[in-house]
């Protein structure tokens, strides 16, 4: 990830913002697709889908976290 370090105050605020909902957004998709039962699909792609959205979550997770220890730090 970028130097969070640089950005401005409104800056980061706007990537925290945007990185919660690329979250959400991923989150829902995850949610939808899994939730379709007319849909047949392989058991081996399923999984590879899985293992994608987990990934993506756990990074988006890990983004989110660090702007916040950056704008908390920038609080004290």
């Amino acid at each position: 990830m970028e130097d969070l370090s640089k950005l401005s105050d409104q800056e980061l605020k706007s990537r925290l913002d945007n990185l919660k909902e690329d979250l959400q957004d991923v989150e829902q998709e995850r949610s939808f697709i899994f939730k379709q039962s007319g849909m047949h699909v392989s058991s081996g792609k399923v999984v590879a889908q899985m293992e994608e959205f987990d990934g993506d979550i756990t990074k988006l997770k890990a983004q989110i976290g660090e702007c916040s220890d950056e704008i908390e730090r920038r609080n004290r």
